[in-house]
């Protein structure tokens, strides 16, 4: 099995301090994240908990996909550094965020693995974030982020 690599660039005219607001109070993520359902913090305060439980948007019989999430460092209105610690998968990934002329830009590398060969299902539904449709979610995951952060979407590479 091979990594699972979701990545790519949202911008927004939002500044890098509101955009760094929603991204690390992970409550939020649902509301514009779109394969995100449901995040329950589990350690940490709970607008930027350490460790959150993640429920995935999934078809069946996949339903519901937990993963437990842990953010292994956090660098003020720069960098989250995250990892898939428990449930199906395996993984981590860096979510940057960096200031320019009009606004702000967030990157995103999460490299991701299936746990078991019982799960390979899981590994298609992944796969699927580099389909065209799978590119459209992540579009409008930045789209929402964009105004979540009090700003408007700007072109995004994804």
């Amino acid at each position: 099995m091979g990594a699972i690599i979701i990545a790519g660039t949202w911008r927004t005219t939002a500044p890098p301090e509101d955009v760094w607001d929603v991204l690390v109070d992970l409550r939020t993520w649902p509301t514009w994240w779109p394969a995100i359902r449901h995040v329950e913090p589990l350690v940490g305060e709970p607008h930027a908990p350490d460790v959150a439980r993640l429920t995935f948007a999934t078809p069946a019989p996949l339903r519901p996909m937990l993963v437990e999430l842990t953010v292994t460092d956090r660098r003020p209105r720069e960098q989250l550094l995250v990892e898939a610690t428990d449930g199906p998968l395996t993984g981590n990934g860096v979510i940057s965020l960096a200031a320019i002329d009009d606004g702000s830009e967030t990157t995103f590398d999460l490299r991701l693995r299936v746990r078991s060969l019982l799960l390979k299902p899981v590994e298609a539904v992944l796969a699927r974030a580099a389909t065209a449709s799978g590119k459209d979610r992540l579009r409008r995951a930045g789209d929402d982020l964009a105004e979540l952060a009090g700003g408007e979407a700007l072109d995004h590479d994804v």
